[in-house]
């Protein structure tokens, strides 16, 4: 397994049977077994065994993001588009004013969000012209996107920035993908 998503699906899959870990600890590598249990979260249940993984990773740069009253995972997304932005020459946008929302995983992988409506007008009135929604907030974005605004789907940190590359290049932006009617189903 190579992230904590991988182990959460060996757990469901296997369901309540004994599992077996291989453990490195203090330098040497240890058996560990453990019977998963399991257990009510917001209304969903899934096999659990007692852990939290967490992933930590060694930068070769020192990385501060420091932002007032910005709480939760949902700047994931624009977060990592900004620090690719300092790490890379130019300008990522080619200048354009663009917002977004998604919560990111190690993969790359954007995610749902909550309250995409209001930051939808919001992105807006504060002057974005663009805005990234994760492909998954889609059924809440058709019909309610404010005029002057264009949002564009993703579903991951490639496909924004293959998105902002269009943009900057002033490229066709009709063609970037969207949320259609589609999606509201």
């Amino acid at each position: 397994m190579t992230s904590s998503s991988d182990l959460r699906a060996q757990i469901q899959e296997h369901g309540g049977e004994r599992l077996t870990f291989a453990v490195a600890r203090g330098g040497e590598e240890i058996s560990v077994e453990v019977v998963p249990e399991q257990a009510t979260q917001a209304g969903e249940t899934s096999w659990v065994i007692g852990v939290y993984p967490l992933t930590h990773y060694e930068f070769p740069i020192d990385v501060t993001i420091q932002l007032d009253n910005v709480g939760g995972p949902s700047a994931g997304l624009m977060f990592a588009l900004g620090i690719i932005d300092q790490l890379t020459p130019g300008e990522l946008t080619g200048g354009e004013d663009f917002a977004g929302t998604g919560t990111i995983d190690s993969d790359g992988a954007v995610g749902p969000i909550g309250g995409i409506r209001q930051k939808l007008y919001g992105a807006r009135d504060a002057g974005a012209e663009f805005f990234f929604a994760p492909e998954s907030n889609c059924g809440e974005v058709v019909g309610h996107v404010p005029d002057g605004l264009q949002v564009i789907r993703t579903a991951t940190l490639e496909e924004a920035l293959e998105a902002l590359e269009v943009i900057a290049n002033d490229g066709d932006v009709e063609a970037l993908p969207s949320c259609s009617t589609a999606d509201a189903y």
